[in-house]
């Protein structure tokens, strides 16, 4: 029966992620939580979502309610009596996941200090005015996006993305996800990806579109290269919905850059979310 259980869970996550900070659950899809040695929960049971214990070291999650504040769990090692806080929050999109829990504190929010350059006015430069020099662009059931002001600030890359809603439902973002793969995977071989994480963003939670609004978003990084023969995806997912959208940043797009150079000014905080959702 352990064995059969196992396979069944390797079978149902196809996306495997190791140190994610959030353990995202939904009432369709079940989490699951590996630990290195044996733990035990030691959280007060909740409403909002089922706790189980599978094994010595697996732990399940799976929502009853599609609408609760982000909380966290505590499990402990029973050996070593160490404690994990793990952020548990609803997300359709997200949920399903198969997480290797290794005990890196999680980090949501940072602080960035630079007394070089403004980022906050890279944001609202970036924020404002029309859309410019377009690197991609998608659209699906009356929900377009562009991705375009891809701009260099620093030792920081930009982008803005822009988000029209022509359809009469509104368009309830979920959240955005950015990795690197190869644009063509070799046969018989795992494709590899590396996700990054925006450092900087003005895009909030539950941001929702209605109809014939158009919004612009606007994502700083780390700055990052390409090769060739990869891309940077940016997969744009609806709450509770399948209007996903698909869109690329390539090489060729790094090389043509836009540098921007606003005033230095005194150490300045900007918040940086690690998560989007």
């Amino acid at each position: 029966m352990k064995k059969s259980f196992i396979i069944f869970i390797l079978g149902a996550w196809g996306t495997v992620s190791y140190a994610q900070d959030t353990a995202y659950v939904s009432r369709d899809k079940t989490t699951a939580l590996f630990f290195k040695s044996a733990v035990k929960i030691i959280s007060k049971s909740t409403p909002d979502f089922d706790l189980t214990q599978k094994e010595d070291a697996l732990i399940t999650i799976k929502a009853r309610n599609t609408d609760f504040s982000p909380t966290r769990i505590n499990v402990q090692d029973v050996s070593t009596a160490k404690i994990y806080h793990i952020p548990v929050e609803y997300s359709y999109g997200r949920a399903g996941r198969r997480i290797e829990v290794d005990g890196a504190a999680p980090m949501t929010v940072r602080v960035i200090k630079s007394a070089e350059f403004n980022y906050n006015a890279v944001l609202s430069q970036l924020a404002a005015g029309k859309r410019k020099d377009v690197v991609d662009h998608e659209k699906t059931g009356g929900v377009k996006a562009w991705v375009d002001e891809l701009s260099l600030a620093g030792n920081r890359i930009f982008f803005r993305l822009d988000i029209r809603n022509k359809s009469n439902l509104p368009y309830e973002i979920d959240f955005v996800r950015f990795y690197i793969r190869d644009l063509k995977a070799v046969a018989r071989m795992a494709t590899h990806e590396q996700e990054i994480v925006p450092l900087i963003t003005t895009l909030h939670k539950k941001t929702s579109i209605g109809h014939k609004q158009e919004i612009a978003k606007v994502f700083g990084f780390h700055r990052f290269s390409l090769s060739e023969h990869q891309a940077l995806n940016v997969e744009l997912y609806e709450r509770n919905g399948n209007r996903h959208l698909y869109l690329q940043i390539k090489q060729k797009d790094l090389d043509d850059l836009k540098t921007i150079t606003p005033a230095v000014q005194q150490p300045v905080n900007a918040i940086a979310a690690n998560t989007i959702n």
